[in-house]
Formats: C-alpha cells, sequence, structure tokens
C-alpha cells in the first residue's frame, strides 16, 4: 500500500468533510429555495446532530470492519447527499439530506486517523497527521474563494462539486486501500475508551471545543459591535484560519521537538490567554490583528496535536478511541450554541470572553493526565 496515497486520500477525505458543513451557510443566500433565518438553523443543526450521533459507533465499526469498507461507504454517502441537495424541491428535502450528510461525514474522521495510525509511526506519524490536519483550515479558505463563484452561476453547482469528488474518492480508495492489517474484531476498542488517558482527553477536549466554537460563533458579530467596518471584522477574523495554514505545516517539526503531551499542555495555555486578553485589545485593530493571527497559529498545532494524541492513544483501534473523544468535541459545539448565546444576550461579549477563556485553561487539568509516548 503506497504512504503518500493513504496520506492523499485521508487529508482529501477529511478536506470534504468540512467542506460539506461549509457549502450551505453559502449557497443558501442565492438558493431558489429562499429560506428563513430558523430554516437555515434547523439545517445546520441537523447536519450536527447526523454527525455527532454517529461518532461513538463508527468507531467501533470501523475497529471490527476495516477502514476500506467505511470510507468507501462514506465518501458515498456524502457524494449521494450532496447530489440530493442539490436536486431537492423543498426545504424539507434538505432537512433529510442536511441529515444524511452529516451521518456521511461523521465516518471519515475516526476512519482516516485509524488509516494514519496503522500506516505511519513514529515522526512519520507526526508528519503525516500535520500534513493530514492541513485540511482543516484550506477547507475554510477554499470555500470563501470556491463557493461564491460557482453559487453565483447556479447554487446547486457546488453540491454538484462535492458529489462528484465525493464519488470519485470512494472509487479511488477501493483501489488504493488494502482490505487486510486493518481488521479487528476483538472489540478491544471498547475497552480503550475506558483508558483514564481517553477519557481525560475527551474531557479536556470538550472544553476547549466548547470555548472554540463560542469564539467562532460571535467573534464576527464582537468587531461589528465594537464598531469595525464589515470588510475590516472579515479581514480581521480570516486570521484565525489563514494563521492556520503555516502552522499546521509546522505542527509536525513542532510535535517532533516537544512531543504531543506538551505541544497540547503549551498551545492550548497560549490560547486561553489570547481569548482572555481579547477584551484589553479590541480597541485596537493592529494588536487584535496579532492577537487573532497568534490564535489562528496555536489552534492549527493544537489540531494534529489532538489527532496524533489520539493515534498514539488508540494504535490499530484508533477507530474506536477517535470516535469516542470527538463524540464529545463535536457535541461541544451544540451546548455552546445554546450556552453562548444566553451569556452574551444576559451579560456581555466580555463575560463571555472571561468564560471561554477560563474553561480554555481549566482544560489544562484534564490535558495533564494525557500521559503519551511518543
Amino acid at each position: 500500500m503506497n504512504r503518500a496515497s493513504i496520506l492523499f486520500i485521508c487529508s482529501a477525505s477529511f478536506f470534504m468533510s468540512y467542506f460539506s458543513r461549509l457549502i450551505w451557510s453559502i449557497v443558501s443566500n442565492f438558493s431558489s429555495l429562499k429560506p428563513t433565518e430558523v430554516e437555515d438553523g434547523i439545517i445546520f443543526s441537523l447536519f450536527f446532530v447526523g454527525y455527532v450521533i454517529i461518532q461513538i459507533p463508527s468507531g467501533a465499526v470501523v475497529d471490527r470492519i476495516g477502514s476500506r469498507k467505511v470510507l468507501m461507504g462514506a465518501l458515498l454517502g456524502l457524494g449521494a447527499s450532496a447530489f440530493g441537495s442539490a436536486v431537492s424541491p423543498s426545504i424539507a428535502w434538505e432537512y433529510v439530506n442536511s441529515t444524511v450528510m452529516g451521518l456521511s461525514a461523521g465516518w471519515i474522521y475516526p476512519t482516516t486517523i485509524k488509516l494514519l495510525a496503522t500506516n505511519f509511526s513514529g515522526k512519520y506519524l507526526h508528519q503525516a497527521i500535520a500534513l493530514y490536519s492541513l485540511a482543516w483550515p484550506l477547507s475554510i479558505v477554499a470555500s470563501g474563494f470556491v463557493i461564491p463563484p460557482l453559487a453565483t452561476l447556479n447554487w446547486e453547482l457546488p453540491y454538484f462539486l462535492l458529489g462528484v469528488m465525493s464519488i470519485a474518492l470512494s472509487l479511488l480508495s477501493s483501489k488504493v486501500i488494502a482490505e487486510d492489517k486493518e481488521m479487528n474484531p476483538t472489540g478491544k476498542g471498547i475497552y480503550l475508551v475506558r483508558d483514564r488517558r481517553v477519557i481525560s482527553i475527551s474531557i479536556g477536549g470538550f472544553m476547549f471545543f466548547f470555548s472554540y466554537w463560542s469564539l467562532t460563533l460571535f467573534l464576527y458579530k464582537f468587531l461589528l459591535a465594537s464598531g469595525y467596518s464589515p470588510i475590516v471584522a472579515g479581514a480581521v477574523y480570516s486570521f484565525t484560519a489563514i494563521a492556520g495554514i503555516p502552522s499546521t505545516v509546522l505542527s509536525g517539526r513542532i510535535l517532533d521537538l516537544i512531543g504531543t503531551r506538551k505541544s497540547l499542555l503549551t498551545f492550548i495555555a497560549i490560547y486561553g490567554v489570547l481569548i482572555l486578553s481579547i477584551d484589553v485589545v479590541y480597541r485596537f485593530l493592529i494588536p487584535l490583528s496579532l492577537i487573532f493571527i497568534s490564535m489562528g497559529f496555536a489552534r492549527f498545532v493544537i489540531t494534529p496535536s489532538h489527532s496524533s494524541a489520539l493515534a498514539l492513544l488508540g494504535g490499530k483501534n484508533s477507530g474506536s478511541v477517535s470516535g469516542f473523544a470527538n463524540f464529545f468535541w463535536q457535541f461541544s459545539g451544540i451546548v455552546s450554541s445554546i450556552v453562548s448565546p444566553f451569556i452574551v444576550e444576559t451579560l456581555s461579549y466580555r463575560s463571555l470572553w472571561l468564560l471561554i477563556g477560563g474553561i480554555t485553561l481549566l482544560s489544562l487539568f484534564f490535558y495533564s493526565m494525557v500521559r503519551i509516548n511518543d
């Protein structure tokens, strides 16, 4: 099995998993279905509900029947739901397709982490996960450059593009990914999720991602409320993604130098302090921009550090471990979408930054329990 091909398939699948959840946020503005804000919210929620529900069972299934069949099926489901969204005759059909898309995308992270864990080791695992994690910031950047021009021509085109790419990648996976070496019917992964280290990184990750999703949800609105123009606010907001591209590339080297555990502790601590500093510098554009660039850099060292930790903790059972942890990480997005608006409406943005900055720093207690041998 060609490891470069495996890395490409994992990275491309991860890219499309995130790209799929970004499409509707843009094409809804062009859609002939004319969705209301409430309908938009339901479509987003259904995707995440489907994504979260599938996490734990997906990991166990991957460990039992192997990555090849699961990844092929997930990509076919993603492609089918993309085509379904493109030809939906009503919002009700978009509800169905969004749910199916979330259920399909939910298989990809545990499956690809297992593939990387079983095909790479040592410093090569760090380097592979760094390149793999690059798909996250690239999907955000690509969505801004690719989706609007296509949607302007025809709002269905981005979904057709996703559908074609997903099905093509599924077919490629069937040729590249071997059937053997991935089967693990012993169920050992079920016992691994009881490991204190796995539980600790799941809880710590819930706290970290609660803060991250809260920041993502309200940062742009906060900048507008602070008096910045929509264009300036958008540019500053984008720093958190753009800065992630060089940091993801460098993350493999960082993990090699200081290790996975120290990388998590160091950059999560930096991220928490930077969140707390927002209220101090938000009136000054240049310092604020530097804060967000630094946050973006730290954020996308944390991403491969998380993935490396799960790969090292789970080994050949990384599907179960990744699915279990990612359930809590993604579920935090649902919780934050409920709690954060309440805090902003009843208290203030300052209260939100203090809360999520504090939660991020408190998560270090749980991360410190995660002992990993790189």
